[in-house]
């Protein structure tokens, strides 16, 4: 069996797949490493295939191109999983660059650790554009890390607080442990009606199985944020589905207190914030709280589509 394969989903993204292929051809790798390159195309309308096509006739990456013509990044992701041969699959994103010790770095890790069936490594941000002055990745005004996709726990090889899900962007399990963890859940994920949640849903899974991750924090990469992510806009769209995508995956339709299968107590809530931010003056109060308002009408119009979502997806 290999040591490691490498699953990517993608879709239209032809122009940024060299960049991430000349990461991925410049890590250092020991000389008895083996490990495969399975990259998903998933429904592309551009290059995408042929750009796959000529980095493997280059000879320099194990990789192999996997087609899923039916959009939706999970469905990806387990057309993949199929296929995997190796003994540790390492989940990333085709808008990372991971750094020349990522995959060798896992590799040791799980070697290092055989009790160990998950493992999570560093994401740090790339910006591809000017670094607008309201927007803060530490301290009181920080933004949420899943925006840019940030992932550090220090410098130092650790477990895990068991309250930690880390997302699909840098993780690795066993095959064994996926075997058992089943499939990525279809109805969730990129190119779905509830675009976030499918890789947190799949690691939480793992976790409530009495999964445990190892923190290794030479396992780095950098997730690449574009300039159109950087802006107020971008941020608040955030908010809204991430609250919307956690109610239609995690919530059941409410038996308490609720109007029009809208829970009480969160009609409360978008009351209170919207208010709260229409009276603040302060520009990086305002934004905290037009975040958390944006976030509480997610989750409100998650509860207004739950009903017709289950429905639908039980019938499936």
């Amino acid at each position: 069996m290999l040591n490691a394969s490498v699953i990517i989903s993608t879709r239209n993204r032809a122009s940024i797949l060299p960049r991430l292929f000349d990461a991925l051809a410049a890590m250092r790798l020991n000389g008895d490493t083996s490990w495969e390159l399975l990259v998903v195309d998933n429904g592309s309308s551009d290059d995408t295939a042929t750009v796959i096509a000529a980095e493997a006739e280059q000879g320099r990456l194990p990789v192999s191109c996997v087609s899923e013509p039916i959009p939706g990044k999970s469905r990806a992701l387990n057309r993949a999983i199929k296929q995997a041969q190796g003994d540790l699959l390492v989940f990333t994103d085709d808008d990372v660059e991971p750094q020349a010790g990522w995959l060798q770095a896992y590799i040791n890790a799980a070697a290092a650790h055989p009790e160990m069936d998950g493992f999570a490594g560093k994401v740090l941000p790339k910006w591809l554009g000017d670094i607008p002055a309201w927007l803060h990745t530490e301290g009181e005004f920080a933004l949420p890390r899943g925006i840019t996709n940030t992932r550090d726990f220090g410098m130092s090889q650790q477990l895990l607080d068991e309250q930690v899900i880390p997302g699909g962007v840098n993780t690795a399990l066993r095959a064994s442990a996926v075997a058992k963890n089943g499939w990525f859940r279809e109805e969730l994920g990129p190119g779905t009606s509830v675009p976030f949640t499918e890789d947190t849903e799949y690691m939480g899974r793992f976790r409530r199985s009495g999964g445990e991750f190892w923190y290794v924090p030479e396992a780095l990469l950098h997730h690449c944020n574009i300039p159109e992510r950087m802006n107020k806009a971008y941020v608040c769209h955030w908010m809204f589905d991430v609250g919307r995508c956690q109610v239609l995956a995690y919530a059941d339709v409410p038996s308490g207190k609720n109007i029009a299968g809208i829970p009480v107590y969160l009609l409360r809530n978008y009351l209170r914030r919207g208010l709260s931010f229409c009276l603040e003056p302060r520009e990086q109060q305002r934004l905290q709280k037009k975040m958390k308002w944006m976030f509480t009408a997610g989750e409100i119009q998650g509860y207004r589509q739950l009903p017709a979502f289950k429905k639908l997806w039980v019938a499936k």
